[in-house]
């Protein structure tokens, strides 16, 4: 019986037991090689890696059209529309590019070129895959951006698992994957830097009253009761940015890094300089 009604934490417990497999064949293939020096291993790992997903892909998606996750699940890839092209471009977006990146950064390390535009590729990826996802959880189809590309649809064999009906273990699966979008969308983001700003915005609202105002800064005076006005421990090396008051060396480094108009949060005052505090 073909169903043609996919659950879909159905499709995404699929894609997770396809990495599943993979990361389990390379744990064994490690195991079979601990013996051997890494020297004579790690250089060709990627081609090592390339050669573990050709033969998953050979005896399952090019051999019966379906993953190794899809046919625990019982379903597949619908036979109608996938042609040998299509065969070939899913083959090359889900290896192919693996193998170019991973090659890339083994071999061209030192060419700042190359690594900028395997980061910038694999920016705009994450990117189309989270936007892909959000149309996923809104359509219940194709759970992977290469599946969107190629139109591929699924099918499933039988209802052999009934039990997926079960909302608590749906509810619990659904909000895995929400977690890890949220986790995934949150790291393209520069916390830091949208926090000063922020912070910036909320001195002018009025219930946030600053220790100091905007005068003249006075001069820092390091107490038994000082602590870092970043993380209000007591300052591990303190230094000083033209205020009075003390930071962390570290916390105070990272925030500039970060961000070069980083404020005191405190009194507000954008000091240029970062200077040890020295003893009076």
């Amino acid at each position: 019986m073909v169903v043609n009604y996919i659950p879909r934490v159905t499709q995404l417990d699929a894609v997770s037991l396809d990495i599943q497999v993979e990361e389990l064949i390379k744990e064994l293939f490690l195991q079979a090689t601990k013996f051997i020096e890494p020297r004579y291993i790690q250089p060709f790992l990627p081609e090592i890696e390339l050669l573990i997903r050709t033969w998953i892909f050979k005896h399952s998606v090019y051999d019966k059209k379906y993953t190794f996750g899809q046919e625990i699940l019982s379903v597949q890839y619908s036979t109608l529309n996938f042609t040998k092209s299509k065969l070939c471009w899913y083959y090359g977006y889900t290896i192919g590019l693996k193998y170019l990146k991973e090659r890339g950064i083994f071999s061209l390390t030192s060419n700042t070129k190359v690594q900028n535009f395997i980061q910038n590729v694999e920016k705009i990826q994450l990117f189309s895959e989270v936007l892909n996802f959000l149309r996923f959880i809104q359509s219940g189809k194709h759970p992977l951006l290469i599946d969107f590309i190629l139109g591929l649809e699924l099918i499933g064999v039988n209802q052999t698992r009934e039990d997926l009906t079960d909302f608590s273990w749906t509810r619990e699966l659904l909000w895995h994957n929400l977690i890890e979008l949220f986790g995934t969308g949150i790291s393209l983001f520069n916390i830091i830097g949208l926090k000063q700003r922020l912070s910036k915005f909320l001195k002018y609202v009025w219930w946030n009253k600053p220790v100091h105002t905007f005068g003249q800064p006075g001069a820092p005076n390091m107490t038994l009761s000082t602590v870092c006005a970043c993380c209000s421990n007591k300052p591990v090396l303190p230094h000083t940015m033209g205020c009075s008051h003390i930071f962390c060396y570290y916390c105070l480094v990272a925030n500039k890094t970060m961000d070069q108009d980083y404020a005191c949060p405190k009194c507000y005052h954008v000091g240029k300089n970062v200077a040890k505090l020295t003893a009076s």
